[in-house]
């Protein structure tokens, strides 16, 4: 077994949570060794992998089936979970792949057992993470203007936002039609040139931008490494944790995809894996089996869809893309009997999507069906919360293994009766918005399906008996371990994770390098 020099602290995981520790280690003259169980993506690669994925379909980034196999066990909730879809394993983790919404969680999701009595209190509050939401903006460049309803903020956004798209035009009426409040996203991508990277040149698709202008994490990994401080190793698996019996990690045991053996020691160890990938770890380590805590909580934002055809034709992807939500029914009254629900707006450029709602036509009929109503079909999703449930959870599966010989993760999604009001609302404001835009042919799905963000499974608790970590992020019982990610989530609300996950980054980064150990 090779072993490494120790470091201050070792990080298993390059996405966002992982790159951002590391750089705030780094920066401030810590030795960091970054474990990266994919390979690299470099930037000048991206547009030969765009290209690839147009013509053939196969997304660029590689699935290794000895290395990313798992199981879905929750068929009645999710038939066919498409796990390494909704994931990328690279240096820049699922970023190298993600849209750039990066917004905010609101107030009260940090608090909803104490303001609605569904789920459970953060121990954190939005006023502690509050500053680190900013930083996290400026770190990674977002693009945005203050939504109405969403929560306050004593900064502002670091680049304008984007502006409504030509389509935005006609869901504003609807808005005004339903006195209902509209805003813009904030997104991780330059509105205006950010940091040395340019701004966005509608390439049009955001999950393999050739311009570097929607942020991934690897420029993190990058800023780290040239501190001459951070090492990083590249397709190299974290199979255990060693503790010994004073609760101090005493180093990881790794495995590259060429087979060799690897040790690495350092002061402090993070895992910033995934919420999949960092269960797994801890499980297949032994760490939290005394309180049966760790996997348990997994959740997902559930979606569902709806489209119809305008009377007005619009001129979908064309100029500008769609930038419109509604937080308008996401808090409320109605929230204790339900998850917080956001709705999104936009015009569907290929009409073939929508045909699932329609009789099936072939041939002839098909092409001009598809001629004859580009650029009508309005559509709109709603985003429901999945609320945290001990029984949705990921476990070691007891038959598969890995390349290695490990188990891989056992994926159990549960959605319970709040969930499933949740969803019958978010239906029901689908149909509302679609017939307030006096669209026809109106289809509103009824299946929710996943949109990529994996959350829970080492939750943030007080009480090390209902969860994982501490506020600080450190695993009940040890002294020298810390997760962090989506993982730590308590609960969800409905906005994507990826700025929070950021601002807990740079939170425990800068906790990190105050209280330096030596190993």
């Amino acid at each position: 077994m090779l072993r490494s020099e120790p470091a201050d602290v070792c990080i298993i995981g390059s996405g966002m949570a992982g790159a951002l520790v590391a750089a705030s280690c780094a920066q401030r003259g810590m030795r960091v060794v970054l474990l990266e169980a994919g390979p690299r993506y470099p930037l000048a690669e991206r547009k030969a992998g765009l290209d690839s994925w147009l013509v053939t379909g196969h997304f660029p980034y590689a699935v290794h089936p000895g290395r990313d196999g798992f199981v879905n066990s929750a068929t009645s909730v999710v038939a066919n979970y498409p796990l390494n879809a909704l994931r990328a394993k690279g240096v820049g983790g699922s970023t190298l792949h993600w849209e750039g919404v990066a917004e905010r969680l609101f107030a009260s999701d940090f608090r909803t057992a104490t303001q609605y009595g569904l789920g459970t209190d953060w121990p954190l509050s939005y006023a502690e993470l509050e500053p680190w939401y900013g930083r996290a903006e400026a770190e990674i460049g977002v693009s945005g203007e203050p939504i109405p309803l969403a929560a306050p903020r004593s900064t502002p956004f670091p680049m304008p936002a984007f502006p409504d798209s030509y389509d935005d035009a006609r869901w504003r009426r609807v808005a005004e039609r339903l006195r209902i409040q509209m805003g813009r996203a904030a997104y991780a991508r330059n509105s205006v040139p950010y940091r040395g990277r340019s701004p966005c040149v509608a390439w049009g698709m955001c999950q393999v931008c050739p311009s570097g202008a929607r942020y991934s994490a690897d420029f993190h990994v990058e800023l780290a490494e040239r501190t001459g401080k951070c090492e990083v190793a590249v397709e190299t698996v974290a199979r255990r944790l060693e503790v010994d019996a004073g609760g101090t990690v005493r180093a990881v045991h790794a495995t590259t995809l060429d087979g060799r053996d690897l040790e690495f020691r350092a002061a402090r160890y993070v895992v910033a894996a995934h919420a999949i990938e960092s269960a797994r770890l801890l499980m297949l380590s032994g760490i939290g089996a005394h309180a049966d805590q760790v996997g348990r909580h997994l959740m997902e934002h559930w979606y569902l869809s709806g489209r119809g055809l305008s009377a007005e034709r619009g001129w979908p992807g064309r100029i500008g893309f769609p930038i419109l939500e509604s937080f308008h029914w996401y808090d409320g009254a109605e929230r204790r009997d339900r998850g917080a629900i956001k709705l999104e707006f936009h015009a569907l450029g290929d009409p073939l999507a929508a045909l699932e709602a329609t009789p099936p036509v072939w041939g002839r009929a098909l092409a001009e069906r598809d001629c004859a109503s580009f650029g009508y079909w309005l559509s709109a999703e709603a985003g429901c919360e999945h609320q945290a449930h001990p029984e949705s959870r990921v476990t070691l599966d007891p038959v598969s293994k890995d390349v290695f010989g490990d188990p891989v993760p056992n994926l159990h999604f549960v959605r319970d009766a709040t969930d499933q009001r949740t969803i019958d609302r978010g239906h029901a404001l689908l149909s509302t918005v679609l017939e307030a835009a006096g669209l026809r042919e109106i289809h509103v799905g009824r299946n929710p399906y996943p949109v990529a963000h994996h959350m829970g499974t080492c939750r943030m608790s007080v009480d090390p008996a209902g969860g994982v970590v501490d506020r600080d992020l450190r695993v009940h019982g040890l002294t020298n371990l810390h997760v962090v990610g989506s993982s730590v989530f308590p609960t969800v609300g409905c906005v994507p994770p990826t700025l929070t996950i950021a601002a807990l980054a740079l939170r425990l980064g800068a906790r990190l390098a105050s209280r330096p150990a030596t190993p």
